[in-house]
């Protein structure tokens, strides 16, 4: 706030030398003339103050020796003094106020959270066929009807709904918990405990990647759309967006700037040592492990691998159990 207020009533950055400083600081002090951000310069310091407290600085500079000018402007003053007389410019600000007072009114940006099985895709497709979409009024939009279509729509979402965020519309998705899938037909049979293999293989030929160029675009985001700063845009191996929107009183309006960034991928082929494959063979099998047996409890395990010329297969054997937890 102190730094807006300085940028609204306009500062300047001033230089005393060739003078008694120490004296010339005190005597500020001492008539309550503001001067702030003080540091050694030649033969003297500088520091701020404001635009009234500066034309105070002359006659106390002279009574110590020395004297002082202005090194920098700053401030909303300074803008606006080339265009004094030019009403136009006011007049564009009011409306561009008035403008931005009414677009606020409505979604310019729609966030979704929570989707993991459900695809976005779908959802915004939803939300298109149901008059909720970006330019739609927020008086005119129903979000408690919205949100138990939603739910009735899809048999995946367990609770949903549509918080506001000045101008973004933020979708908060809970999924229902799916059931864990059967791992062997004796399951549907009431059996508990039974037995599964899971077999993975790793091949010894695999490839590093490198980064061999990166590129940034720019372009700026206003109400929806997308002006762009760069005339060729090329499209790299892996394309990554970030936007960032100016923020008032925590609320990010519809007004910013996206960065695209985009990298090539250079390949380089590199051969596994036995120990390389095995050990990357056992990656493979645990994370096919976790996927397979989430909600079940491992009572016993036993691992066979085979390590051939261009791979090793590896399977794991177990019995398990379901969870009591679940």
């Amino acid at each position: 706030m102190i730094r807006l207020f300085r940028f609204l009533l306009g500062y300047v950055v001033f230089i005393f030398k060739d003078g008694f400083a120490e004296d010339f600081i005190s005597d500020c002090f001492q008539n309550d003339v503001d001067i702030k951000e003080l540091k050694s310069a030649q033969n003297g310091f500088e520091g701020i103050c404001g635009i009234g407290t500066y034309k105070k600085l002359h006659r106390i500079a002279l009574r110590h020796g020395g004297m002082v000018k202005i090194k920098e402007k700053h401030g909303l003053p300074f803008i606006l003094k080339p265009l004094r007389g030019r009403m136009g410019f006011f007049a564009g600000i009011v409306v561009f106020i008035i403008m931005m007072s009414t677009l606020s009114g409505y979604v310019w940006r729609v966030e979704i959270v929570g989707c993991d099985r459900i695809s976005q895709t779908a959802v915004i497709t939803f939300l298109e066929k149901n008059d909720f979409e970006i330019g739609t009024s927020w008086n005119k939009a129903d979000t408690d009807k919205l949100c138990w279509q939603m739910m009735s729509e899809f048999e995946d979402i367990a609770w949903v709904h549509i918080n506001r965020f000045g101008t973004t519309a933020k979708i908060e998705i809970n999924e229902t918990t799916p059931q864990p899938d059967t791992a062997d037909e004796d399951v549907l049979q009431g059996v508990t405990v039974f037995r599964k293999e899971i077999q993975t293989v790793a091949y010894r030929e695999q490839s590093d990647l490198s980064i061999k160029k990166i590129k940034r675009y720019t372009s700026i985001h206003f109400f929806g759309i997308d002006i762009s700063l760069n005339l060729n845009r090329e499209i790299g191996d892996i394309s990554e967006e970030e936007t960032t929107y100016l923020n008032i009183n925590d609320v990010d309006l519809p007004i910013g700037i996206t960065t695209y960034t985009e990298k090539w991928l250079s390949s380089k082929p590199r051969i596994l040592d036995d120990d390389e494959l095995l050990s990357l063979a056992n990656k493979k099998l645990e994370i096919e492990k976790e996927k397979s047996f989430d909600g079940y409890e491992i009572i016993n395990e036993s691992i066979d691998y085979r390590i051939d010329d261009d791979k090793c297969v590896i399977t794991g054997a177990y019995i398990i159990r379901k969870n009591k937890s679940q």
